[in-house]
């Protein structure tokens, strides 16, 4: 979770909630970020000069940071993908991932990464309608930077997510998305991992594995399938839309995924 601070505070701070174990990020460079989506109001006719100022469109790279990563495109030698550290970022790595006694609680600085992916140099490209080998450039990027931020030895946990629209919290047009990386594990995540442990215990197998076998055979919720990969709707989904797709080989972390 991460809180957007309205008083003022120097540094984001990560902050553990005595009552539910869950580790709370306080950000207030976070409020700084710019908004392409403002309060809808009705289509002018007027030329939409939008992607002249997106500061994610090629031509732009003196308003980004610096570029960390950067993927061509085969067919033309351009760009595709970049990768470049988040102007306001949540998390970064300025300070280690001490944990500090205030009072009763526990605290801590807000130690991590946190990266902007640009998915395409096109401003209106969109994951769902770009060209497979576009896409596929994009989770190569996605796994590049994976395993780069996990191998800092004081990064116990990475993420990668994307806001798609006003309603989920995008600021920008540009087709983006982020990763997160940070010291600690959210408890949601533990608590998954250590239920899993349970269930192994008890019936000596892997809960996943058993589900997607189950999936493939039931077949009343799968949404597609190919060689490596089952896309269903989990049976007890928790919120609207919910998919879970899931790799057929028993693999437990994405940066062990083959090509």
């Amino acid at each position: 979770m991460v809180v957007e601070l309205v008083w003022v505070m120097t540094n984001g701070q990560i902050r553990l909630n005595k009552a539910t174990r869950e580790w709370v990020i306080y950000s207030p460079t976070r409020r700084k970020r710019p908004q392409d989506f403002q309060d809808e109001i009705p289509a002018k006719p007027a030329v939409n000069h939008e992607a002249e100022k997106c500061p994610f469109c090629p031509g732009k790279q003196h308003e980004l940071e610096d570029i960390i990563l950067e993927l061509p495109n085969p067919s033309n030698n351009a760009w595709q993908t970049r990768v470049i550290a988040n102007k306001f970022p949540a998390l970064t790595p300025l300070h280690k991932p001490k944990r500090v006694k205030e009072g009763i609680y526990l605290t801590l600085p807000g130690y991590g990464n946190h990266e902007v992916i640009i998915e395409s140099p096109r401003h209106y490209d969109d994951l769902a309608t770009m060209p497979l080998a576009d896409v596929e450039i994009v989770i190569e990027t996605y796994y590049q930077r994976y395993l780069a931020l996990m191998a800092d030895p004081d990064t116990m946990f990475a993420i990668i997510f994307r806001n798609h629209g006003k309603r989920a919290g995008a600021s920008l047009k540009h087709p983006h998305s982020q990763i997160i990386s940070t010291g600690i594990v959210p408890h949601n995540r533990r608590w998954q991992e250590e239920e899993a442990q349970r269930y192994f215990d008890k019936w000596g197998s892997c809960v996943y594995c058993d589900i997607l076998a189950f999936e493939q055979q039931e077949r009343t919720r799968v949404v597609a399938e190919n060689d490596s990969f089952l896309a269903f709707v989990p049976f007890a989904a928790e919120v609207p839309c919910e998919m879970w797709i899931m790799p057929k080989e028993h693999q437990a972390d994405f940066g062990s995924i083959t090509p």
